[in-house]
């Protein structure tokens, strides 16, 4: 059963863009001659290397303790006892965009929605299932075995 999930073109096109920024700033930082300037940008070029080095690992991930969401700029683990329902949100208007989504009940029994951004969930065009619908389908594979595994009762 697959466990990732990832938006390969999209991890790709971030790659290449954070990448050319942190050659060019790291760049201005190497040139300048003030050399609070020069912190200031190689700051900046430090934080953009780190991002060329995160743009592939971005999209979500079935792990034997829960779903790993790994953003830009976060990551959220949502374990599988949290999960109350892995679905796709349907947006309003238009050609609609859709996000998949996973309801989990936290502490306190509150229901929260963590949205899987990482994925393109844009269906455009598309003759066969869109990456979001894939994961999802995937997502409820792995939740299902969970439960089962653990005594649960399947959605």
């Amino acid at each position: 059963m697959r466990t990732a999930w990832r938006s390969w073109f999209w991890n790709i096109v971030l790659t290449i863009v954070m990448t050319v920024m942190a050659a060019i700033i790291t760049g201005v930082a190497v040139s300048q001659k003030n050399s609070v300037s020069a912190v200031g940008f190689g700051v900046v070029a430090l934080l953009c290397w780190v991002g060329t080095l995160r743009a592939p690992t971005l999209g979500v991930y079935a792990k034997p303790h829960g779903v790993v969401v790994r953003e830009f700029t976060r990551t959220t683990t949502v374990g599988w006892a949290e999960v109350v329902e892995i679905d796709i949100a349907r947006g309003g208007g238009g050609p609609t965009p859709t996000a998949p989504v996973i309801r989990r009940r936290g502490k306190g029994g509150k229901e929260t929605t963590v949205e899987l951004n990482a994925l393109g969930g844009y269906g455009l065009f598309r003759h066969d299932a869109t990456p979001a619908q894939v994961a999802v389908e995937g997502l409820n594979g792995h939740l299902n075995a969970w439960r089962n595994r653990h005594g649960r009762e399947t959605g």
